[in-house]
């Protein structure tokens, strides 16, 4: 097989199944990567024979290429903060984001109860006083 057919068979088994931009990154990457080796001495029919099957090149791109695409959509649905606050805060997965944000509601919820435990025994008083004034007052 020549440097012209590896590229071919690679171009041809790509095309269709990646986008054409990932095709062309390929099939120059390759042909730079020929080009590098002879330039060094290497013979043709040794670097394609160590390359092996375009085919088999293509099916591996390929399937990164369907990783890559899968990793991005769940990493697009799952942060958080980019669909409710436009990204402008660190990105958190939404099932961390939803944990820490129930944290923090315990946490206040605590606090306002430990608030009112204190408060309330002093303000009753005061409350009951103000308003029995306020109802003679009024007779």
């Amino acid at each position: 097989m020549t440097r012209f057919e590896f590229t071919i068979k690679l171009r041809k088994a790509l095309s269709g199944r990646v986008n054409h931009v990932i095709v062309n990154d390929n099939v120059a990457y390759y042909e730079n990567y020929i080009d590098a080796e002879m330039k060094k001495g290497r013979k043709e029919k040794e670097i394609l024979e160590e390359l092996g099957d375009p085919r088999l090149i293509a099916k591996t791109i390929i399937d990164t290429a369907k990783e890559s695409d899968r990793d991005s959509a769940n990493e697009k649905e799952g942060t958080f903060s980019d669909r409710f606050f436009g990204g402008r805060f660190a990105r958190l997965p939404s099932w961390l984001f939803w944990i820490v944000f129930l944290l923090i509601f315990i946490i206040i919820f605590k606090l306002v109860g430990i608030m009112l435990g204190v408060l309330l025994p002093l303000l009753l008083p005061v409350l009951l006083v103000y308003y029995l004034v306020r109802y003679f007052r009024k007779r």
